[in-house]
Order: structure tokens, then C-alpha cells, then sequence
């Protein structure tokens, strides 16, 4: 049913605006485990887009990258080491809820839908002989948040969003970037090309 209310959301909206920036997570613990080793990486990247249903209502899908944490330990009385690696996409399905439309700023909380893809991955190095071994663990989690557009230009518009993801992985995302304008860019398309 979620989806289906989806792809007829997105099937009476439009598509305005689509982008990228930069991710700060607190990250999280692989398994809830307590060890440096199983935490996830803290900075990463992402893309989101628009979709203006109706003035207050956006929806806003979005994937965010976060760079992997690796730790490494090194053993030098039997010459070994272990290198633990988690890595960790998430995908996202917001609603905002504009409080106003005004010519520079947006204000907007947000809900929404996270799906959190992590992995950790276990290589370790014994007299010469290599051993690796890996886990993933899926996540669906709630988005609780807020954000703004600010407007640069014509084409573009500055975005700062933050959100809480209530989930077995609980963290605090920062996201900020840039969103380009797609109905300014469909207006002066012809403009554009010649």
C-alpha cells in the first residue's frame, strides 16, 4: 500500500528540484556491539531530489553513502593483524511539511521512511595465511527532522537539513548542498542551448 500511494503520489506531482552535498552522521555500532572496530563511518555523501505534490506537501527521496570506518590492529609478537571494515548506505522517503513559501527561504519538517544497508567485513592475516568473513544487516528505521532551501539563484538553492533516524542504529544525519532547479532550467531550456 506504501508504495502504491507512492507511485500515484509521484505520478500527480512534479519532479522540481535534484542535488547532492555532504553527510555528517554520529554513526553507529555494528550489531550494537561496544568496540571501536564495529562502528560506522562518520562523514559521506548524498543525493536527494524534490517532489512538489501540492504547496505544503513535498516528498523527497534520497540515498546518502557514508565513507567506511576501518580500523586496523597489528600484532607484532605472532606477526599478524585483524582490519575490520562497516560500511553503510541508507535510502530515504521524506515527507516535508512547508511552513512558508517565501522568494529566499523554506522552512520544513520532515517524516519519513530510512532503510539502512550495513556491512561489516573481518580480514585477518595469520602466519601468512589470510582469512575473511563478512555479516550485513538491513534496518528500517523513522526520519524525525527539519531543514531549509535557501535560494542561491535561479537555478539553485542551498539545502541544510537535520534529522534523527529512530532505528535499532539510532543517529543524528547533517546533510547540505545544492539543489538545481529544474523547472527554471525546463523554462529557459531553448536559452540554455543556444
Amino acid at each position: 500500500m506504501f508504495l502504491f500511494f507512492l507511485a500515484v503520489a509521484a505520478g500527480n506531482s512534479q519532479f522540481t528540484k535534484v542535488g547532492g552535498g555532504l553527510a555528517v552522521s554520529t554513526g553507529f555500532h555494528f550489531n550494537n556491539e561496544s568496540g571501536t572496530d564495529h562502528r560506522s563511518g562518520i562523514p559521506g555523501a548524498s543525493i536527494k531530489g524534490i517532489y512538489e505534490i501540492s504547496l505544503p506537501i513535498h516528498i523527497s527521496p534520497s540515498f546518502s553513502y557514508m565513507i567506511p570506518h576501518i580500523t586496523k590492529t597489528e600484532f607484532a609478537a605472532n606477526n599478524s593483524e585483524s582490519i575490520v571494515r562497516v560500511s553503510s548506505m541508507m535510502v530515504d522517503i521524506n515527507g516535508h511539511y512547508v511552513f512558508n513559501s517565501l522568494s529566499k527561504f523554506e522552512f520544513y519538517a520532515l517524516t519519513g521512511l530510512d532503510i539502512n544497508f550495513a556491512r561489516i567485513r573481518w580480514k585477518s592475516v595469520f602466519n601468512g595465511e589470510t582469512f575473511k568473513s563478512g555479516e550485513t544487516d538491513n534496518v528500517i528505521g523513522l526520519n524525525l527532522g527539519a531543514g531549509t532551501y535557501c535560494k542561491l539563484t535561479d537555478q539553485f538553492d542551498l539545502y541544510l537539513e537535520a534529522k534523527y533516524i529512530l532505528s535499532r542504529y539510532d543517529q543524528f544525519i547533517f546533510n547540505a548542498g545544492v539543489l538545481i532547479n529544474l523547472d527554471w532550467l525546463i523554462k529557459h531550456e531553448e536559452t540554455i542551448i543556444n
